[in-house]
């Protein structure tokens, strides 16, 4: 495999051939790119807050931090530019391709692998403030744009997705460097959440983590399906996932070209 990964050249590859390659048997790393320099900021953010946790991160197929795992995804497209432009061409967008969207996601993933690291969502008041830790997530949410419980991280209003959600977001703004949620976030009762999450972490400063597991799931070496048939289950699951929100955005962008 090595052999076959070093007579790949992601700056010369023809696109046909590019999409017929195994994404395992692709050239990437972290070390050397963009990347290594988003995450060395993350972990620049945490030790000025005190914070002695890191997250490990690796390429993945998407952004995820694995389930009860403390080690964070991160998607293999964005290890080269030719594997953003491939992807912005067939998903018209590359989630993350900015390093302020980067960082961004960062602060989000790293907010999930510290909830299990640290295992808050076994204390009745982060029950209490979040909602229960054990509820399911479900295919889509519905949100309202304007409500005051939740704060505003990422896009598509997300804290308010599921409990966890709400959590990982309120962390990501509370890490926010020269962010002063204490005025922006005034009059909200989303302050409550940031306040308490503000206790949780002054709480670990200097402790390692209770729970350290990191066992890489979706890593970029296990992944032995083509681009090509990857963006087409990627497109497929998009379809079926935003069917019924909008189709005639779908139909456009997606039916059409496929024609």
């Amino acid at each position: 495999m090595d052999n076959q990964k070093s007579k790949i050249d992601l700056d010369q590859i023809s696109e046909e051939d590019l999409l017929n390659t195994r994404i395992c048997d692709l050239p990437l790393k972290i070390e050397g790119t963009w990347l290594s320099e988003c995450i060395e900021q993350l972990y620049n953010e945490l030790q000025e807050k005190g914070i002695i946790f890191r997250p490990e991160c690796y390429l993945a197929d998407e952004w995820l931090t694995p389930e009860k795992e403390t080690c964070v995804g991160i998607p293999f497209y964005l290890a080269h530019p030719a594997l953003i432009r491939l992807e912005k061409k067939i998903m018209l967008d590359a989630e993350g391709e900015t390093k302020q969207w980067c960082i961004k996601l960062l602060r989000h993933e790293a907010g999930h692998a510290i909830y299990y690291a640290f295992r808050f969502h076994k204390r009745k008041r982060w029950q209490r403030i979040f909602g229960p830790s054990n509820l399911e997530y479900a295919d889509t949410y519905k949100y309202r744009p304007y409500s005051k419980n939740y704060v505003c991280h990422l896009d598509g209003h997300y804290a308010q997705y599921h409990p966890e959600e709400d959590f990982v977001e309120t962390f990501a703004v509370w890490l926010t460097p020269n962010l002063d949620w204490q005025t922006q976030y005034l009059g909200w009762r989303a302050i409550e959440k940031l306040k308490y999450v503000d206790k949780l972490m002054k709480e670990i400063l200097g402790k390692k983590p209770l729970h350290n597991s990191k066992q890489k799931f979706w890593r970029v070496s296990t992944l032995r399906m083509t681009l090509k048939n990857y963006y087409k289950k990627k497109r497929h699951f998009l379809a079926e996932e935003f069917l019924d929100v909008n189709y005639d955005f779908l139909r456009k962008n997606f039916s059409e070209r496929d024609g």
